[in-house]
């Protein structure tokens, strides 16, 4: 089995799948024998949103580590800060945005259900 490490200042940054904020990528599907589809860290700063959406077979978690948001789960409204975790079901529809005046910063976990 092989050991993958790596750095945050050693990962190259790119855009969110949905063109809001940015991400640096820690291990991808391709990477992996298992259902994990992404690990990244990522950022989105102050007028970044991401629109109302679901993913059919992929369930998200996401830990907060810095920064304010919103995120819509379903019909719920979840204030975000360091330290909050949001765990969003295959199929449920959900919408990330950051305010306050410093980047939201979190760790996202996406998982294959299928």
């Amino acid at each position: 089995m092989d050991t993958i490490t790596a750095t945050l200042d050693g990962l190259a940054g790119e855009v969110t799948a949905h063109l809001q904020g940015s991400k640096k990528v820690f291990l991808r599907n391709a990477d992996t024998p298992t259902a994990l589809t992404q690990v990244a860290y990522g950022t989105f700063r102050t007028t970044d949103f991401c629109e109302l959406h679901s993913h059919a077979t992929m369930e998200e978690v996401f830990f907060f580590l810095s920064g304010k948001g919103i995120y819509t789960v379903g019909d719920k409204q979840i204030p975000l800060e360091n330290g909050v975790f949001v765990r969003i079901p295959a199929g449920v529809k959900h919408r990330l945005e950051a305010v306050g005046e410093n980047p939201l910063q979190y760790i996202y976990f996406g998982i294959a259900t299928e």
